[in-house]
């Protein structure tokens, strides 16, 4: 074994012992009430939603800002409150509403996995084969019914967590599963149930039912402040007894956005290195080593469109300036004026808008094939949200002084 090889493999014990990787998740929701922190207001409303009679959840939001990790800590503090047991369920394209609501009714003393076996029963003597493929057939057709469903499971008290809900794309199972919200709560059922997913509105994810909104709380999970991000990682460096400098804090926050999973990825890769290296403080130095780090380690999405974008093009240089300045652009929806703003601001150059336009053809579509969406003429946003931390990432090297005094007002907050 080469020394390079052997060094390897005792870092990895090392990082293996630490726990780091435990503490630090940008790859897994958070599941540990000590590791969780921030979106208190929002645990709170869940909690009281889902502890009043006639009430379920939705939450819905962007992709990484932590839905799956509140819904996790959610869920365990209300089954304390409450007494209720918890079914979890995390779909996947293959799903659909009679998927779904296995697990819970076999709970509930209904076994319908023989719904989906052996239907090719021929008849045998005495034509018990025949009977018992009609029932098997008759029980899969009983559970496409919401009102049956409910029957069935409306005088239990459970909490069935169904997560990655944006992953069911056929509109008649979510009107299904909305028709059965508004059943179970005009039974005044304690069954209740918490539907977590990607989205923009929470109409995509209900199949706009008409009438569910009057027992379906609705909330949107925004990005996370950066007190937030800050207390995020304060509390993992308490647990592995490492320190961040004030100036180390603020530039894992910046480059985060608002996305609680650029702030353990970054966090995770900066302690890595302080670990290995026997170092308790971690500096700007080590957070810029893990930058790098991070960035090999970021979703293949994203990696893919920021590189068809900028690769492609014979005038990378100006490309990637626009799409920085695009990142800076804190606003969800982002106008071609504050982009010229920010360009003149941090590389003291003037673009005027018809030269902006030019490259904004090559980043814009009306759909989701660019890197950008326009909504409207002259507004934008980022087809995937997380895209701005990523170009901060990936781009670092464009960090100037001038964009601190933009967040300046924000240091009071990195302590």
């Amino acid at each position: 074994m080469c020394d390079s090889e052997e060094t390897f493999y005792e870092d990895e014990r090392r990082l293996k012992n630490s726990g780091v990787r435990n503490v630090f998740t940008p790859h897994t929701p958070i599941n540990q009430e000590n590791l969780f922190r921030g979106r208190i207001n929002e645990v709170q409303q869940i909690l009281s939603t889902l502890n009043t009679p006639g009430q379920h959840v939705l939450l819905f939001g962007e992709r990484g800002v932590g839905k799956s990790s509140l819904a996790n800590i959610a869920s365990n503090k209300l089954i304390k409150i409450a007494g209720k047991e918890l079914v979890v369920k995390r779909c996947s394209k293959s799903d659909s509403f009679s998927t779904i609501f296995e697990d819970v009714l076999l709970k509930c003393g209904v076994d319908i996995s023989i719904s989906t076996k052996n239907n090719t029963s021929s008849v045998t003597f005495n034509g018990f084969g025949y009977t018992e493929c009609t029932e098997r057939i008759g029980l899969a057709d009983k559970i496409q019914s919401p009102s049956w469903v409910c029957n069935k499971i409306k005088d239990f008290n459970i909490l069935l967590l169904i997560d990655e809900f944006d992953s069911i794309k056929d509109s008649d199972d979510k009107h299904k599963i909305a028709e059965l919200i508004k059943l179970l709560s005009d039974s005044n059922s304690s069954f209740k149930v918490f539907v977590v997913g990607i989205a923009e509105s929470a109409e995509e994810l209900t199949a706009g039912h008409p009438s569910v909104q009057r027992c379906l709380k609705e909330i949107k999970l925004s990005k996370m402040s950066q007190r937030e991000l800050v207390d995020i990682i304060n509390t993992g460096a308490a647990k592995l007894n490492l320190t961040f400098t004030r100036d180390a804090k603020f530039r894992i926050c910046r480059l985060s956005s608002g996305y609680p999973h650029f702030t353990h990825l970054i966090a995770l890769k900066a302690s890595e290195v302080a670990i290995v290296n026997e170092i308790a403080a971690i500096d700007i130095e080590i957070v810029n080593d893990a930058i790098e780090k991070s960035i090999s380690d970021c979703e293949n999405s994203l990696r893919q469109s920021y590189d068809e974008t900028v690769k492609s093009s014979s005038t990378m240089v100006v490309y990637r300036k626009v799409l920085y300045a695009t990142a800076l652009c804190y606003d969800e929806f982002i106008r071609s004026k504050d982009i010229r703003f920010v360009y003149n601001l941090i590389f003291e150059e003037v673009i005027t808008q018809q030269r902006l336009n030019q490259y904004l053809s090559k980043l814009v579509s009306n759909s989701n094939d660019k890197i950008l969406r326009r909504l409207t003429k002259g507004v934008y946003r980022f087809t995937d949200p997380r895209m701005s931390a990523y170009i901060r990432l990936v781009q670092s090297d464009m960090y100037s002084d001038k964009e601190d005094a933009i967040y300046s007002k924000k240091k009071n907050e990195f302590v």
